[in-house]
């Protein structure tokens, strides 16, 4: 998969979508989803890995209701959180330099702020760029910036909302359509 990204130097961009639920003042992760592309030109980004991870956990039914995610899902598919720290930073960003990395979220404050709870630093020495808070800005408007907005509005049909895979698939299509716009503008 090859992407355009205009204006951004950055050689590598991980897009990230997390589900989580709050129990007891604690973030729980659930499920983490990451593309990580790498510049091959100027503007233009190669998907070089992927990860989709579930954490074992015990979820709550308001939670399973909301992402159909349930308990015996988790139980045969999970993997302890330790594990996935390691298979993150080790398989996906092992050959990554933090200052060579842009992380892209639709809602990156809280995003990484769930991580951070959880054991994995998305933040120190690394670059971010919230969907959510940019299309704001470059779109001009304070409603329908949800993720499912944005993407139906750039053509981009999210066919399985609050599953993170979908998603993160779903913050590629804004992010390269909103820096496509904001690059229109630069020009009129």
């Amino acid at each position: 998969m090859i992407i355009k990204c205009y204006n951004d130097n950055h050689p590598y961009i991980l897009f990230i979508d997390l589900e989580f639920f709050s129990e007891k003042g604690h973030n729980h992760l659930i499920q983490f989803s990451g593309l990580l592309f790498q510049r091959i030109e100027e503007n233009i980004y190669q998907l070089k890995t992927s990860i989709n991870q579930y954490i074992t956990d015990k979820v709550c039914y308001p939670f399973v209701e909301y992402t159909s995610i349930t308990n015996n899902f988790l139980k045969e598919n999970g993997i302890p959180l330790k594990d996935f720290q390691q298979l993150l930073f080790a398989d996906v960003l092992g050959d990554v330099d933090d200052k060579e990395l842009l992380v892209v979220s639709h809602g990156l404050k809280n995003d990484r702020l769930v991580l951070i709870e959880n054991g994995i630093d998305l933040t120190t020495n690394i670059d971010g760029y919230c969907t959510f808070t940019n299309a704001r800005r470059i779109l001009g408007r304070i409603n329908h910036l949800t993720l499912q907005d944005i993407a139906s509005e750039c053509g981009y049909y999210l066919h399985n909302a609050h599953n993170a895979y979908s998603d993160v698939w779903a913050t590629v299509a804004v992010y390269t359509y909103i820096k496509k716009i904001e690059e229109q503008q630069k020009g009129e």
